[in-house]
């Protein structure tokens, strides 16, 4: 039998644990940054003046994907996946569309503005309680509950149309500063912005914010280890509630950014954003398993889905290969962006 020396001096207390460099522990939120960079500048290349109007178009396209985007990276978070995004948006669409008239656009529009947000977070309630009490697999409930939301959209709206007041339109996809505006200290600014920017950055602080608080270290942990989390204390019930709501909140808000944007209502103009919003989630660097992933990095992942098909369209790529293109661009960019993850996995294997 193995003697064990108890006079073997012990580890020092001093030995600390090295943090890993910041572009290592952020490496894939950096390339997909890196990726966005570099179409944006592929775009400049070819557009021959890059002037307020285009420096708008650019802001305006990825808006409402992004929006549907950070509700999308909540839910994936947690492990689940939500194929109700888009319908979702759709109907928040068609709803703003019905509930706003010409005769009183502001009052009506806020109206509608308050009903979309409801809705959005009625269906993600509906959402979280057949996933988190009924024990039901989130990619069927969310395939259910879409059609559902598709189906109310098209009885409200069967056919493309309604109103959407102008000032609403160019409140979130406008330009400001179009004349030179008076701040504080007697300074003054003249440089137009695209009202989107605002947007942006307003869901950038959100995240910054909504990061920080308790809901947001237990949608990890949820993710992370449903079990674990569950032993620690975390109500897993509650967490995934919470998830879905915030994350039909923000496709209620998508679905006023794309009416804004359109300046229309349509049943069926959210479609698309239900696979998007799942590919920008993933090129931003977010694991379908769930417990990893930043909305930073989803940003930025929907802006490079929205960019792609104007700079092919630029090049004179032919419409019958833009799907082609840009499906490859995405491969290729999500596999290159995978190589240190499939690196640690083989390192763990061969332990």
């Amino acid at each position: 039998m193995a003697s064990i020396d108890l006079g073997a001096p012990l580890p020092s207390p001093d030995r600390t644990v090295r943090a890993r460099p910041f572009a290592v522990r952020h490496g894939r939120v950096l390339f997909v940054w890196a990726i966005l960079l570099a179409l944006i500048l592929a775009y400049i290349s070819v557009v021959p003046q890059f002037r307020p109007r285009e420096q708008r178009t650019i802001v305006n396209a990825g808006l409402t994907l992004a929006s549907a985007s950070l509700g999308q990276t909540l839910v994936v978070l947690t492990g689940g996946i939500d194929l109700s995004v888009g319908p979702m948006v759709s109907l928040t669409n068609s709803i703003t569309s019905a509930l706003t008239d010409k005769e009183a656009p502001k009052s009506s529009m806020v109206r509608a503005a308050a009903a979309a947000l409801a809705v959005g977070a009625l269906g993600g309630l509906v959402n979280g309680i057949l996933v988190a009490y009924g024990r039901l697999q989130p990619i069927i409930v969310t395939l259910a509950t879409g059609s559902i939301w598709t189906g109310i959209a098209l009885y409200i709206r069967p056919s493309p149309g309604g109103y959407i007041p102008p000032d609403f339109s160019n409140l979130l996809s406008g330009t400001a500063f179009q004349e030179p505006a008076r701040l504080p200290l007697g300074l003054t600014w003249s440089v137009p912005i695209p009202r989107a920017a605002f947007v942006v950055l307003g869901l950038v602080i959100f995240w910054v914010l909504f990061r920080r608080t308790p809901l947001a270290t237990r949608i990890y942990a949820v993710g992370s280890s449903e079990g674990a989390a569950y032993l620690s204390g975390v109500n897993v019930q509650r967490t995934l509630l919470a998830a879905y709501t915030l994350a039909g909140l923000a496709a209620g808000f998508a679905g006023l950014v794309n009416s804004a944007q359109t300046s229309t209502g349509n049943a069926l103009s959210g479609t698309i954003f239900t696979l998007n919003s799942i590919a920008a989630v993933v090129l931003g660097g977010a694991a379908l398993a769930g417990g990893a992933g930043s909305f930073l990095g989803t940003l930025a992942g929907a802006y490079v889905i929205s960019i792609i098909p104007s700079i092919l369209q630029f090049y004179g790529v032919s419409s019958f290969y833009k799907d082609l293109v840009q499906g490859s661009i995405l491969l290729v960019a999500v596999a290159l962006g995978a190589i240190g993850l499939l690196r640690v996995r083989n390192r763990m294997d061969r332990l």
